[in-house]
């Protein structure tokens, strides 16, 4: 008996290892050849860059801008997912939410019927306009906001669907610095509603949107933000407002580390014309920043930046045709005031010069 029931066990055993096997095999295979299920994507851009201020050679280094990993994919119809995740970003872990800072999206999206879809879990913050929404590999020369707007929050979205046109309401943590006071970070929220339109058949597009950020449990942060586009032919014109208080430390701007977080008000604007072709996208693109410092009752400083860009798409093959190399050229005059006057102008060119490749490893 003893005898019989130790074989029983080694076949049961051996059943079992055989079950995981095969059904881990099966898993294996699911993921390897179901592209609705997974999809691995590198996003990499590496640039040759100069930098000159004020007549001086203040940089000129290769530079990684971008690594990211993707992983997305549709679980079964009407259930998706996202996990965006920079490799070249140091991981700090938020005790709030519990997603490292180089995490910058991880979540889950359903559709509730064809016009009712809400997402859940690290996301892009709706703030609009169209610059806010390029991936950042695909920016040169940024507005103030771009360059410093948390741009992903944890929480959830519910986006209505109806006439081409998307209703986004949202509900995130709002524990980013330039919102929350030190005291309430772990208790701020924030709500954006994003108005995302097609108007004309795509001749013209929105990104309109308008967030608070709780600073304090009574005291709330406003911003408000114009996206809109125009497409006729080959040519793509977009325009960009931004307009919102929060809490800066712009010591590194004024040459000044003792300055401390600020009370201010921050304006961009930003004005874009490209053009489109199968292998060539030329554009340029103009912004205007304004920064007022509510403490002093005083702007601390204006800017106001050009670019040219010639991006470059040799390849057609599926693999590589998202291959691109690109030249830029930007310049950007700050012009310091009030407090700061006797920094006078600073004038900044930007020569750039490197190849992005966004491509599907499975």
């Amino acid at each position: 008996m003893k005898k019989l029931a130790f074989i029983v066990i080694i076949l049961s055993a051996t059943f079992q290892v055989h079950a995981q096997y095969r059904e881990s095999q099966n898993m294996l295979e699911q993921l390897i050849w179901d592209d609705e299920k997974l999809n691995i994507y590198i996003d990499t851009r590496i640039d040759f860059q100069n930098i000159i201020e004020n007549g001086r050679l203040e940089n000129i280094s290769f530079v990684g801008q971008t690594v990211r990993l993707w992983l997305f994919g549709e679980v079964v119809p009407g259930i998706r997912y996202r996990i965006r995740h920079r490799i070249n970003k140091l991981s700090e872990t938020s005790l709030r939410d519990n997603y490292s800072d180089a995490t910058d999206h991880a979540f889950l999206s359903f559709d509730i019927g064809p016009r009712w879809t809400i997402t859940a879990g690290k996301q892009p913050v709706q703030i609009g306009t169209f610059e806010n929404d390029y991936n950042g590999a695909d920016v040169y020369l940024g507005t103030t906001v771009f360059n410093d707007f948390a741009g992903s929050a944890t929480g959830v979205n519910i986006a209505y669907k109806f006439a081409k046109q998307i209703m986004n309401v949202q509900v995130t943590n709002s524990d980013e610095k330039e919102f929350a006071n030190t005291d309430y970070r772990n208790k701020a929220l924030a709500i954006n509603v994003l108005w995302i339109g097609d108007l004309f058949n795509e001749v013209i597009r929105t990104r309109w949107g308008y967030g608070t950020f709780q600073h304090t449990k009574t005291k709330f942060y406003n911003w408000g933000t114009l996206g809109t586009q125009l497409n006729t032919g080959k040519i793509v014109t977009e325009f960009d407002y931004y307009t919102g208080i929060r809490n800066m430390d712009y010591g590194y701007m004024v040459n000044d580390d003792e300055l401390g977080v600020r009370y201010v008000q921050d304006q961009s604007i930003s004005l874009s014309v490209e053009y489109s072709s199968p292998k060539w996208r030329p554009f340029i693109k103009g912004i205007w920043d304004k920064r007022y410092d509510k403490n002093m009752h005083s702007t601390a400083y204006r800017s106001l930046g050009i670019q040219a860009v010639a991006e470059y798409y040799p390849f057609t093959n599926p693999r590589t045709k998202d291959l691109r190399f690109h030249l830029a050229y930007a310049y950007k005059n700050t012009d310091f005031r009030g407090h700061f006057g006797e920094l006078g102008n600073v004038g900044t060119h930007y020569i750039i010069a490197g190849t992005r490749w966004f491509f599907k490893a499975k």
